[in-house]
């Protein structure tokens, strides 16, 4: 990852592919069938059985879960070199306890549970998989760590590595609204909106469907200021 979002952009987390190395997460993507997904797109639907795994190659995407009474919470962003959908293939007979939605142009690697894991078993990965659901269960945790303003900017930052994993151009896109980022923190909209105001037009805009990031080095001030 190219070092201008080093550090608090990497909230999104060790991927996948960090962990088990590049040559064998090459040899996982060569398992599965190349497709690509718009932004808008469902990958996975809360609730469908769990038939494959998508290996994710490029783009971002938001994975979030109805609640029992209704709420959508959103669990998180992952970004090229991880995995989604990979719990509801491990545990037998599991439905998707979450829906994944891309958020931007996505390349993804279709594996089937079969071949997902034949792979865990033939390179011994059981002990790493349950690391990565640890790790990704810690990361969801320590969102909620600082106040609202210090977690924005590192949830913006996240989103912008991973939506440019070799380094921005002038402004990052990200196909994010501000109910999304509420959902994800567990504020109210209204905070959200506010805290985006604080942070100046300069910083940050928001448009009706994307969050547009002008000034990488403001977040990351404000990231590390915490």
């Amino acid at each position: 990852m190219n070092g201008g979002l080093h550090g608090p952009g990497r909230t999104l987390g060790v991927t996948l592919e960090q962990m088990i190395g590049e040559s064998l997460w090459n040899a996982l993507v060569a398992k599965g069938r190349p497709r690509e997904h718009r932004s808008g797109d469902v990958l996975l639907r809360q609730g469908d059985r769990g038939t494959h795994v998508l290996v994710l190659c490029g783009g971002v995407v938001k994975v979030s879960r109805v609640e029992r009474d209704g709420r959508v919470r959103v669990l998180a962003f992952r970004g090229g070199g991880d995995v989604v959908g990979e719990a509801a293939v491990i545990e037998e007979d599991e439905t998707r306890l979450a829906s994944v939605e891309a958020i931007s142009h996505c390349r993804v690697s279709v594996v089937s549970k079969r071949e997902f894991l034949d792979f865990r078993d033939l390179h011994e990965l059981t002990e790493t998989l349950h690391r990565h659901t640890a790790m990704r269960w810690r990361e969801a945790t320590r969102v909620g760590d600082g106040d609202s303003r210090t977690r924005l900017a590192v949830a913006l930052l996240a989103l912008a590595s991973a939506a440019c994993p070799e380094g921005p151009p002038t402004a990052v896109e990200v196909a994010v609204t501000r109910l999304d980022l509420a959902q994800y923190l567990g504020v109210s909209r209204n905070t959200v909106s506010t805290t985006l105001q604080s942070l100046g037009e300069r910083t940050v805009t928001a448009e009706r469907k994307s969050i547009v990031i002008r000034d990488i080095a403001a977040l990351r001030s404000i990231a590390d200021a915490s």
